[in-house]
């Protein structure tokens, strides 16, 4: 039993409470661990051992997983189309800027990153440069950087790899059938919940008439004290595994003991310094995909303010 489709991310874009919604359908089955990472990290052990993941799926018509990495690791990619050619599969994007600032946020608060935004940002930039992530020499640099949280450029870094939506969406429209590529986006999935969801069970041929009963915002991770103690006991790998096992009303508790009153926010002149980033990937996404995505961009909200207080 193998999976029908793949929530492939990128990370920080739902893909969390995706899997939490998809596996409410009852004629979807996702797996139990929401990120299995077989394609990036367990491959070597071979499909038989990927199958296990979905042997409680029944007769469900629709059956899958989450591993938002996926998205932007092109030797993913080609393993998954090798092995699984018909798959469907599932990206849900944001606004990159505040995607890079979660992305980061969430290593900061997990203690696996110790530099700040931009100086974290500007390694994963040098790195780009020469560092692949194609074929095998980027499958073994993915494996050898798992577990490395340095704050030099010994540590892989992928924060804008992650918000390159056009140039993820190249990637797999090479490999695969725009067909079997569906897109949706945290803004939409805001607006209309049940009209998005229902296009996403519509593309998985199933039910798209069933309601999502459950609308609850997945998005847990330990902040950075807690982690530090779980990481020092069960090293990064074991931290993951037991928020996976961690249950809800647990988890609740423990999300409104750690909550802030007063969170990070990614301030105008970070916003400036990521756009010049990321605003070529959003024109060539925009011209993808037919879609204005002006809203994103942080030189028209500096317009609006400056004309408000003008």
């Amino acid at each position: 039993m193998y999976p029908n489709f793949i929530v492939i991310g990128p990370p920080k874009c739902a893909s969390s409470s995706l899997h939490f919604y998809l596996g409410q359908h009852p004629e979807i089955f996702t797996a139990k661990i929401k990120e299995t990472r077989f394609f990036s990290l367990h491959y070597e052990k071979g499909m038989d051992y990927y199958s296990k993941y979905f042997d409680e799926a029944g007769n469900a018509k629709a059956i899958g997983e989450a591993t938002p990495s996926y998205s932007f690791l092109p030797f993913a990619a080609d393993r998954i189309k090798e092995n699984l050619p018909g798959v469907k599969l599932i990206l849900c994007f944001r606004n990159p800027l505040d995607r890079t600032f979660s992305s980061w946020l969430m290593q900061k608060g997990m203690g696996k990153e110790l530099l700040s935004m931009r100086e974290a940002i500007e390694i994963n930039r040098k790195q780009m440069g020469y560092i692949t992530l194609e074929g095998e020499e980027g499958a073994k640099t993915w494996k050898q950087s798992t577990g490395n949280f340095s704050a030099d450029e010994t540590r892989l870094r992928t924060y804008i790899q992650g918000g390159m939506f056009a140039a993820i969406l190249k990637s797999y429209y090479k490999r695969f059938q725009p067909s079997q590529v569906k897109i949706i986006f945290l803004d939409d999935l805001k607006k209309d919940f049940d009209g998005t969801m229902s296009s996403l069970f519509k593309f998985l041929g199933v039910n798209d008439k069933f309601i999502v009963p459950n609308k609850e915002i997945v998005n847990f991770h330990f902040d950075r004290k807690a982690s530090k103690v779980t990481n020092k006991l069960f090293g990064i790998k074991g931290t993951r595994f037991l928020i996976d096992l961690t249950p809800k009303f647990i988890k609740d508790k423990l999300k409104k003991s750690w909550k802030t009153k007063e969170p990070l926010k990614l301030e105008m002149d970070e916003r400036l310094y990521l756009w010049e980033i990321f605003k070529e990937d959003i024109a060539e996404l925009e011209q993808i995909l037919g879609r204005d995505f002006s809203h994103w961009n942080p030189n028209n909200k500096k317009e609006k303010a400056t004309a408000a207080t003008g």
